[in-house]
């Protein structure tokens, strides 16, 4: 895989997928404000388009780390590497963001089935919280990413000592 645009030991597929997270609660932010005005439509077009951007690039990603060997194998040239601080906030990045991915794909999933039921109905205010928990569990899925890319792949300098 070619080197990433930030100028860091990541290749491009963590460097794509790190501004994917980033995007990600902004552009969900912005559908759920079109589905209050109503404009439930393009609320549902571009909630699914960011689905499936965000689960290709997470599949690729995690394709990528297999094929590579470990997620080890790729910060290799951390000085975090093997340290309990790179765990400690890769578990606090990964937990978070399996739960938000599973609720947001569960959401989207039942939400389509429902398109055509009278809005608003019973799932409402059901899709209304988990939709703002899912956009909260995005920006914190974004930010420990950049807390994952600083550790892994921008820290410069020698082995901290643990």
């Amino acid at each position: 895989m070619p080197q990433g645009f930030f100028g860091s030991r990541a290749d491009l597929l963590v460097d794509i997928v790190l501004v994917f997270n980033l995007v990600a609660p902004v552009w969900a932010y912005g559908a759920a404000r079109l589905a209050r005005r109503g404009d439930f439509v393009t609320h549902r077009r571009l909630q699914i388009a960011l689905c499936v951007m965000l689960f290709v690039c997470l599949f690729s990603l995690e394709g990528s780390i297999r094929m590579h060997g470990g997620s080890g194998s790729l910060i290799a040239g951390s000085p975090y590497a093997g340290t309990a601080l790179l765990k400690g906030v890769f578990i606090a990045h990964i937990g978070p963001a399996v739960i938000t991915y599973i609720v947001w794909a569960w959401l989207t999933f039942t939400s389509y089935r429902r398109k055509d039921a009278r809005l608003p109905g019973d799932f409402s205010a059901t899709h209304r919280r988990l939709a703002y928990g899912v956009i909260a569990g995005l920006l914190w899925t974004a930010v420990s990413a950049v807390a994952v890319y600083y550790f892994g792949f921008l820290a410069t300098g020698s082995t901290p000592t643990p």
